[in-house]
């Protein structure tokens, strides 16, 4: 029975896209003294390191090139690359354009993968770039199509690469900060600076601050201060201890500041929220 097919996911990278092969596209060791400054491109030029070292400026910022290192260089863009004299490149590259098949026009670059990209699998990664070649410099069957096919799966791998790295840098931030809360709320009345901080987590003060308020949506001064008031709170609420106490124990310079920040944040006075049970008494001999 006929089943009608099921639309792309609305997210799906490249969807709707036309990719079209150009004749400039090679693989090629680098000649001693190769220094690359093209003209600004009118296409795209998949650009990928086989092996060698060197380094590509691109928009004025600098990226290391080295096996596995993959540039989409885009059209507008002016790249320069230098090899390292002692180790030469050795790089495919493979000049494309673009269609956007609804809109009739060129692909919106900026729904392309990033510039860069570092590959990890570079196996499977190069077996499809060599490829891909023999589609651009061949007249097989279907070339075409394969080539559409070929390119749009290398793409999908540098959207992949870029998403991983940026979920394996999220991830080691988020356990970063997770262990400077772990600092903070391990002695929430001692007093310690931002520098002192950020010492323990082999960070500057300035970094860790940026961060800080990258993963948590908050500076480190509001957290803290969030931290001491819930900690109060819980003082007040299930200890003996009196406002003056509770400020004293939590490391405020006097109980005004504590009671004011207190209030600001639950909307009522410390007082309000104190302990109310009578303190435990020793027992008494029963009475006949």
């Amino acid at each position: 029975m006929f089943k009608p097919q099921e639309p792309a996911e609305p997210d799906f990278p490249l969807a709707g896209i036309r990719l079209l092969r150009s004749a400039q596209a090679g693989k090629a060791r680098c000649e001693p003294g190769w220094h690359w400054r093209p003209q600004p491109l009118h296409d795209y030029d998949l650009w990928y390191a086989l092996s060698g070292k060197g380094r590509m400026t691109l928009n004025g910022r600098q990226y290391p090139i080295e096996k596995g290192s993959c540039f989409l260089v885009r059209p507008g863009d002016s790249p320069e690359a230098v090899q390292d004299p002692e180790d030469r490149l050795t790089v495919i590259f493979i000049h494309f354009s673009a269609q956007d098949l609804q809109q009739g026009k060129a692909y919106d670059p900026n729904l392309m993968p990033e510039r860069y990209s570092r590959i990890g699998d570079t196996f499977l990664f190069e077996v499809l770039l060599n490829r891909l070649l023999q589609t651009i410099h061949g007249n097989g069957r279907w070339y075409e199509a394969e080539f559409q096919l070929i390119l749009s799966q290398l793409l999908l791998h540098l959207f992949r690469a870029q998403q991983e790295e940026e979920s394996s840098t999220s991830g080691k931030h988020r356990q970063l900060i997770n262990r400077v809360i772990g600092h903070i709320r391990e002695d929430i009345g001692k007093r310690i600076s931002h520098e002192e901080i950020a010492e323990q987590v082999q960070l500057s003060a300035e970094y860790l601050s940026l961060l800080f308020k990258k993963v948590t949506g908050t500076s480190m001064k509001e957290y803290i201060t969030k931290a001491r008031l819930e900690r109060a709170l819980h003082l007040l609420m299930e200890t003996p201890m009196n406002v003056s106490q509770v400020a004293e124990a939590l490391g405020y310079s006097n109980v005004y500041l504590f009671s004011k920040q207190f209030k600001e944040h639950y909307g009522s006075p410390p007082s309000a929220f104190k302990w109310k049970s009578q303190p435990a008494e020793a027992h008494k001999p029963p009475t006949h």
